[in-house]
């Protein structure tokens, strides 16, 4: 990791976790790149608490239906894996959210004493995601100096953390243009090549860790696309 990358996880640190450190002397050329990842970082969109693929869409919704009205309720753990789902969403259709991962880690440190790990284990496995929660727990421990025992779904780390989190970081870009086809003003159809490559590579990159909602979310969201074409 270069010097502004190791800055700009040492300010996140700092400004979110109350570490105690300091930034390592940089040329203004290159705080002014860090500055412009902090503000590429503040505008990446946050995820909602849905699943792309209709029947985890149906099962995460009773899930929480169920806890809110069960005898050993735990908002606490049904708030987490709320917090998880919406960064699920919001990787699959932007990259990974920096400021999502952060809400996780905060809410881990205050909270985390009163979840229920197993229950939240459950629940994973029933949306088929435990993997991606991993792969946000892995980005904590490797860029926000957590320790493993302080997220017991994280059974190991995912090598690519660190990878796609700075991808992620890089490559945020304000689609000014987010369709896939649009009709032109004749009959014929434009398709938007930049954007289906763009909507392909992420699902590619992120099927491992959840294929059933990655396949779901690439569908949905080109179909989405096919829709807003005039009849």
């Amino acid at each position: 990791m270069n010097i502004i990358h190791r800055n700009l996880f040492a300010k996140l640190r700092i400004d979110n976790f109350s570490t105690k450190e300091s930034l390592e002397p940089m040329s203004k050329f290159k705080m002014k790149k860090l500055m412009g990842l902090m503000k590429n970082i503040a505008e990446m969109p946050a995820g909602e608490v849905t699943m792309s693929n209709p029947v985890l869409k149906s099962r995460l919704k009773n899930i929480q239906e169920e806890e809110r009205h069960s005898i050993d309720t735990s908002i606490e753990t049904m708030y987490l894996l709320r917090i998880i789902a919406s960064n699920v969403n919001a990787t699959m259709n932007h990259g990974i959210p920096v400021r999502g991962i952060i809400q996780l880690g905060q809410y881990l440190r205050t909270r985390g004493s009163s979840v229920d790990f197993v229950k939240l284990d459950h629940w994973l496995s029933k949306l088929h995601i435990p993997r991606f929660a991993q792969l946000q727990g892995s980005i904590l421990i490797s860029l926000f100096g957590f320790e493993a025992t302080e997220l017991p779904f994280v059974k190991q780390l995912e090598k690519n953390a660190v990878l796609y989190t700075l991808r992620s970081i890089e490559n945020v870009e304000k689609d000014t243009e987010d369709w896939n086809f649009r009709q032109g003003n004749r009959v014929f159809v434009h398709n938007n090549q930049k954007m289906l490559r763009k909507n392909l590579r992420r699902s590619l990159r992120y099927v491992d860790y959840a294929p059933i909602e990655t396949t779901s979310n690439f569908i949905s969201n080109f179909s989405h696309s096919l829709s807003e074409i005039e009849e």
